[in-house]
C-alpha cells in the first residue's frame, strides 16, 4: 500500500471550499424541499378542432366576400392610369387596363 500524502489547505482555500459547501447544502435543501416556482404552472387544455375549423371557414368565408366586391368593383369601374417617366433610367413606365373588359 502506498504511503498517504497529507495536504494541508492555507486560511484563504479552506474558506473558499466552506462558502461552496454551504452554497452546495443550500441548493440541495431547495432542491429536496420542492418549493415551487414562481410561475403558475401550466394547464393542459383538449384544443376544440370543431371550433378552430369554424372560425378559420368563416374567415375564408369571409375573405372571398372581401374579394367579391373588389372584382366587382374592378369590373363596374373605369380605372385611369397616368404614364409617368421613371427619372433613375429616363424610361416610361406604363401599365393600362381596359376599362369594361
Amino acid at each position: 500500500m502506498p504511503p498517504t500524502k497529507v495536504v494541508t489547505l492555507d486560511r484563504y482555500t479552506r474558506g473558499i471550499l466552506t462558502a461552496l459547501t454551504v452554497l452546495l447544502a443550500v441548493i440541495a435543501i431547495e432542491l429536496w424541499a420542492g418549493r415551487p416556482s414562481d410561475l403558475p404552472a401550466a394547464q393542459a387544455q383538449i384544443p376544440d378542432t370543431g371550433l378552430q375549423r369554424k372560425i378559420i371557414a368563416d374567415e375564408a368565408q369571409r375573405t372571398n366576400q372581401l374579394l367579391e366586391q373588389i372584382l366587382e368593383h374592378l369590373q363596374s369601374k373605369p380605372i385611369r392610369v397616368r404614364v409617368v417617366a421613371d427619372e433613375s433610367s429616363g424610361t416610361k413606365r406604363s401599365s393600362s387596363r381596359a376599362a369594361g373588359r
